[in-house]
């Protein structure tokens, strides 16, 4: 398998993914989404879009909406994370608009939906996950809402079969907020909800533990369905390239 990685600003990564993309023997190509110049989509098995200090209606971000929604109603496998789950429901025609922020530990809560799922099933009801926005966004037509919080209706929903939006990120650690401090946005909204980078930091070391095995299952369920997709559709890509 080979992903395309959607990056925003340097200072906001993979996190705890990388990790478990490396164990999987998955490869990927890192694309900084501001620069414009996307690839073609049909030459991977699934995007991963990342969070980021920016609005998704931000200038910069024009293209990468235009190339999720492509790829995503071509069938290509989709996780966006926080930013990355923005950009997906807005590019499926959702409203993403500022609501009540959220920084550092919460809880979200799974939906009846969520059972079934091929990403959530078997999960707790309740899971403690760490998020840092302010902007939340509504639910695409035709989507499923897989979790939500007191604070944010929507925290996770999936589009087709192998398209998956989620507000929160279980993929942020320690080391991360790290490189956090230096962006603007990342301090501004801490500021203006009365968290700081320290507090977060101890949260997130008791809650490693949990939220290593929350991001693998999640991640790994979703490479996955990803492959089963990679596999439905092989025929089909060794025709087109033959002919």
């Amino acid at each position: 398998m080979r992903l395309v990685v959607l990056a925003h600003e340097p200072e906001t990564g993979l996190g705890a993914f990388a990790e478990h993309l490396e164990a999987a023997d998955v490869g990927y190509d890192l694309v900084w989404t501001p620069a414009g110049a996307l690839p073609d989509g049909g030459g991977f098995d699934g995007a991963i879009a990342l969070g980021g200090s920016l609005g998704v209606h931000d200038a910069r971000l024009v293209e990468a909406r235009r190339w999720i929604q492509n790829a995503v109603l071509a069938g290509l496998p989709f996780l966006g994370v926080c930013l990355g789950g923005q950009l997906l429901a807005s590019a499926l025609g959702a409203r993403v608009a500022r609501g009540r922020p959220e920084v550092g530990l919460h809880d979200v809560f799974l939906t009846e939906a969520a059972k079934s799922d091929a990403l959530f099933s078997g999960l707790p009801g309740r899971l403690e996950v760490p998020g840092w926005h302010e902007d939340s966004f509504g639910l695409p037509r035709g989507a499923v809402p897989l979790a939500g919080s007191t604070s944010c209706t929507y925290q996770a929903f999936r589009f087709g079969a192998s398209a998956y939006g989620l507000q929160f990120h279980p993929e942020l650690r320690v080391d991360d907020l790290a490189r956090w401090r230096t962006v603007d946005g990342y301090r501004t909204l801490a500021e203006r909800t009365g968290r700081t980078f320290d507090s977060v930091a101890i949260e997130l070391r008791r809650a490693t533990p949990a939220l290593d095995v929350l991001a693998e299952q999640l991640l790994g369920r979703w490479l996955g369905v990803a492959a089963g997709v990679a596999t439905r559709t092989l025929p089909r890509r060794a025709y087109a390239a033959a002919t």
